[in-house]
């Protein structure tokens, strides 16, 4: 049960921060020409994404309550479902949140998740209230809702920074298109002068989390907790060091070498996307063990 709550997780966070940086993308980032183009692959993202998100959703609150009782059997028994649901802090935040996913799956079924205003803000909440349960959650008063608050700032910059990696990439393969060229150089400058300041808040937040949390730096790699955080903190260094290249390296090369630099950019912005399922991957195993 731990592995498929590990597991559950993962799948969650990354479908939530590419629904929520992908759908953002198109809405704040990309001119309406190239909105357009690039509106049928990114509605099929976020198709998927919003599939996985409300199933991991209803997953992740049955093995909740499965560690919670005496393993599987407790994860679909209703008494224990609805002891988890009503009578914890964590069902209660989680009732939203899944009320949040229905209402996205609904938008789904009747077409209407490519309506980027609406899809936007549902994702952002689905995402950030991700910050009201876990080891944010274990402080009180003023302290734990600062805490709270800045863990959802790290988790909506996180997807802002992630999530809109894959359309950024639909960018660059239809850079070659003449008619697509000047809103593509638009988009890659607002996306440029954005990551700027996502990514200064994904760290300084990560700090803060880390302070909170753990009270301490990382150090102590026979803590298994501390060892999974430092590795995380290594991945997300070499994830800002790979969008530096891009930004102060390899843009500038674009119209010089087009062909050369277009694809270095989307060989990185691969790169980063599997460091950045890594660190995931780690935030979803040391989610479940003590901060010690």
């Amino acid at each position: 049960m731990p592995t498929a709550l590990i597991v559950c997780r993962l799948l969650h966070f990354a479908a939530t921060m590419l629904l929520f940086g992908a759908s953002g993308f198109l809405w704040a980032l990309a001119p309406a020409g190239l909105a357009r183009e690039l509106a049928g692959p990114v509605r099929r993202m976020a198709g998927v994404a919003i599939v996985v998100a409300a199933f991991t959703a209803f997953a992740w609150l049955a093995l909740e309550a499965g560690e919670m009782g005496e393993g599987w059997s407790d994860s679909v028994n209703p008494e224990t479902l609805s002891a988890v649901a009503f009578e914890t802090a964590f069902g209660q935040v989680w009732l939203w949140r899944m009320g949040l996913a229905l209402v996205l799956l609904i938008a789904l079924a009747t077409g209407r998740h490519d309506r980027w205003a609406f899809t936007v803000p549902a994702a952002a909440l689905l995402l950030a209230s991700l910050g009201l349960v876990g080891h944010a959650a274990m402080q009180s008063g003023l302290a734990g809702a600062l805490h709270r608050l800045n863990h959802g700032v790290h988790l909506l910059c996180a997807g802002a920074w992630l999530g809109s990696l894959p359309p950024l990439i639909f960018c660059l393969m239809r850079y070659g298109a003449p008619r697509l060229r000047s809103e593509i150089g638009l988009t890659l400058r607002r996306f440029s002068g954005l990551g700027h300041f996502v990514a200064a808040l994904v760290v300084l937040t990560g700090i803060v989390n880390t302070a909170w949390t753990l009270g301490a730096w990382p150090v102590d790699f026979s803590s298994p907790y501390q060892m999974l955080l430092a590795l995380k903190i290594a991945i997300v260094a070499a994830m800002l060091v790979m969008a530096l290249v891009n930004r102060y390296i390899l843009t500038p090369r674009i119209k010089g070498q087009t062909g050369a630099a277009l694809r270095a950019i989307a060989i990185n912005s691969v790169a980063e996307i599997g460091l950045g399922i890594a660190a995931l991957a780690l935030v979803s195993i040391f989610g479940t063990l003590a901060p010690v």
